[in-house]
């Protein structure tokens, strides 16, 4: 089984040049894809020729022989494989030989003090809030918040929530769709740590238990969570239509703020009965 961050066996810049070819039409670029194509996308020397470098030199990119495109080289191919600015910023992350800033895979931590804000901040919210980090990780939430997910578990990470939770197909109404978003997410949080402990733990740990992650994790999507509507039907509240807002925390190391506003009226009335005292 492929589990690795970068997945088909070879380095991270590799395996997402190779994904992303495959999503390309030779129409998308006016070229004529011809009845004999043996591939699905663009032939390797269709996207060399596209991004202005040699047939030879792109081959090696694929094979995991060169890892360090130039910046020229890096802008090129996100012309030629029709890159959005999330992918784009992905593909220089993952051209960068050293990876992560990081390292080690851990966190940049918030101090003490600042902490104690942002627990404050989430407890003044009238709405479900969480604080998440970049790899998902549920690192605090208000009582609304802890109140949105229960009967899920585990519940200290989102991906492991949608993905390992017996309920959560249930939970979440449009479960297939949210589950592409989670990873999608994922990967554009983290994709210059590609090679971290940290992440390499958690998606050998998802692959290893949710075909569908791994199925998602080989299409190499990203997404950057802003704001998302989200149907979820709660033990106790029945149908919640709820916006996410996603607030991103500057220096905190890729701290986020989801809030939960409801959508209508009839979900503001169910999040009311879940902050009585039988949600407390």
């Amino acid at each position: 089984m492929e589990v690795s961050t970068g997945h088909g066996g070879g380095p991270p810049l590799a395996a997402f040049l190779r994904a992303r070819r495959d999503r390309v039409r030779p129409e998308q670029h006016r070229l004529a894809a011809g009845a004999q194509r043996q591939v699905p996308g663009l032939r390797r020397d269709e996207v060399a020729l596209l991004a202005g470098i040699s047939t030879d030199y792109y081959v090696r990119l694929e094979q995991g022989r060169e890892r360090r495109p130039s910046p020229t080289v890096v802008e090129g191919l996100a012309k030629a494989l029709l890159l959005d600015a999330v992918a784009a910023r992905h593909l220089r992350e993952l051209s960068d030989a050293e990876g992560a800033p990081n390292g080690n895979g851990e966190a940049s931590p918030m101090d003490t003090e600042r902490l104690a804000a942002v627990h404050q901040l989430l407890d003044s919210l009238p709405v479900p809030a969480l604080l998440v980090n970049r790899w998902l990780d549920i690192v605090g939430g208000n009582p609304l918040g802890d109140c949105l997910h229960e009967g899920l578990e585990p519940r200290d990470n989102y991906a492991r929530l949608v993905f390992l939770a017996p309920g959560a197909p249930s939970f979440f109404t449009e479960w297939p769709e949210v589950a592409r978003c989670m990873v999608a997410a994922l990967r554009a949080q983290t994709g210059a740590e590609t090679a971290s402990a940290r992440l390499t733990h958690l998606v050998e740990e998802l692959s290893a238990h949710s075909a569908a992650f791994r199925a998602a994790w080989r299409e190499h999507h990203l997404h950057e969570k802003t704001m998302d509507r989200k149907r979820l039907w709660h033990p106790r509240a029945g149908t919640l239509a709820l916006d996410q807002h996603v607030l991103e925390l500057p220096g905190s190391g890729g701290h986020r703020i989801w809030a939960f506003h409801p959508a209508d009226e009839a979900t503001s009335a169910a999040l009311l009965s879940l902050a009585g005292p039988a949600g407390r």
